[in-house]
């Protein structure tokens, strides 16, 4: 990494794009996407014909999908302003920590991103801006403290799993249809996956969240049990995508089962960011198929995010496996 004393302090024209931190979005697009995929209510031997469809979305599904990156933007920023001593002491995020981005332009960007991002969602009409609003409280929640569930056990998890499995997955399914109770159901799966990638996160964050005061699931459970909530509420995950034979969902929580049961038995950090992040690989690699230019972006955000670290901060991308210390 970059010495402090090496780094640019000059605003660049990528640090605003990167406040919003775009690699972040991936799965939140995954999810939009799966939501909108289940709202077609596709059977399997329509699968093929969709996917040729895919290629061609019309200008509705672009503003929704662009509104609510925007708004998951804004809920980013609120994030790093919150955590911005932390993130300084810990080196790391360091757009706003060092100064490179002002506090108040910070809620300036945070600032417009919700209000166009509401803009475009009003043609969507009442329900979706409901689920707008929803999220952004959800993101507000999650980091603004005294509510601040990230540092909560079990609220952690349930308000990512709302955030991701339901709400994006919502926000997506009713860009293509209308908001109905299968809409809940098919969520389910989706919010229970989210929930057990989510899980184990928190137990790689354990040392610095104890610094910060925070009691995750991680630190209040500790590690054995945590790995046990997240291989059970996979389980519920693989049970609920079977019974609604939902395919994505289902090959995910299959490829990932046997990964959890080696998380379980060696309890290391390696296999602990294998699971979370190869699994969450999968699931995105799947939609991707679904929707082939998705994948296009994702090698866009994944090629810009590593040169842009590289050279703004020295920052190796992150790796598929992060090893235990000894």
């Amino acid at each position: 990494m970059t010495k402090k004393s090496e780094i640019s302090l000059k605003l660049q024209p990528l640090d605003l794009l990167f406040l919003m931190r775009p690699p972040m979005l991936i799965p939140v697009w995954a999810f939009f996407l799966a939501g909108f995929w289940h709202s077609k209510n596709i059977v399997l031997r329509e699968i093929l014909l969709q996917i040729r469809y895919s290629f061609i979305l019309k200008g509705n599904f672009w503003l929704s999908f662009v509104s609510f990156s925007l708004l998951m933007g804004a809920v980013y920023i609120i994030n790093q302003i919150v955590d911005c001593e932390s993130d300084r002491e810990n080196r790391k995020l360091f757009l706003i920590p060092l100064g490179i981005v002002p506090v108040k332009l910070a809620f300036s960007v945070c600032g417009i991103l919700v209000i166009v991002s509401l803009i475009i969602g009003y043609k969507y009409g009442t329900v979706y801006l409901v689920f707008l609003i929803i999220s952004l409280c959800i993101g507000i929640l999650y980091s603004v403290p005294p509510f601040r569930f990230k540092g909560k056990p079990v609220l952690d998890i349930i308000s990512n799993s709302i955030g991701y499995g339901m709400l994006a997955f919502g926000i997506g399914w009713i860009t293509a249809s209308s908001f109905s109770a299968q809409l809940l159901v098919h969520s389910i799966p989706y919010f229970f996956a989210a929930a057990s990638i989510f899980a184990v996160s928190t137990i790689l964050d354990v040392e610095g969240d104890k610094k910060d005061g925070a009691i995750t699931t991680g630190v209040c459970f500790g590690r054995k049990v945590t790995i046990v909530i997240s291989a059970v509420t996979l389980l519920i995950s693989l049970i609920s995508a079977v019974f609604l034979r939902d395919v994505v969902i289902g090959i995910t929580a299959v490829i990932g089962f046997p990964i959890i049961i080696v998380v379980i038995m060696k309890k290391r950090r390696e296999f602990i960011t294998l699971y979370m992040r190869g699994v969450s690989y999968v699931f995105i690699i799947l939609i991707a198929i679904l929707f082939p230019w998705f994948l296009l972006l994702l090698f866009a955000v994944y090629g810009i995010s590593k040169w842009y670290y590289k050279y703004r901060f020295g920052i190796r991308y992150p790796e598929l496996l992060e090893r235990e210390d000894e």
